[in-house]
């Protein structure tokens, strides 16, 4: 089971959070709220995904023996207008540097596999939330 705190540091809406592997990261919102110092809850969700999508992206091309030289994941989410302003779509681009000759079928299969079976947070926010992806080499 995954677990983490999060504590009201006592100012404004600033929290610190600590996972139970004792690392930690602070969430703040922006002004007039918060005073910005932090990322906002809903970034650190795109953060989460793209970084979850993006170690399996990782380990399956260097399994698939892939020349992986660089990997960039960004992920923009869609919002509903009205509030709790829930995601309607997430799009995670995948922006890979090669160093050398790569095989497209073996890295498309590393990121359908990564998203749609070995990530968790992709799991826990697909049944609401459509979620594409897509790649493009880096320059």
């Amino acid at each position: 089971m995954a677990r983490a705190t999060a504590r009201w540091s006592g100012h404004k809406v600033k929290f610190d959070v600590e996972s139970e592997s004792a690392h930690s990261v602070s969430v703040d919102d922006a002004p007039v709220f918060g005073d910005d110092e932090a990322m906002r809850p809903t970034e650190m969700l795109m953060a989460a995904l793209g970084s979850c999508t993006g170690i399996n992206v990782v380990l399956l091309l260097k399994k698939f023996k892939q020349p992986l030289k660089s990997l960039e994941v960004e992920v923009e989410g869609e919002q509903e207008k009205e509030w709790p302003r829930a995601f309607k779509k997430i799009e995670i681009t995948f922006v890979l540097g090669w160093d050398g000759k790569y095989d497209k079928e073996k890295v498309d299969q590393a990121i359908d596999l990564a998203c749609n079976r070995y990530c968790p947070i992709h799991a826990t926010l697909t049944p609401a939330t459509k979620i594409e992806h897509k790649r493009r080499d880096a320059h």
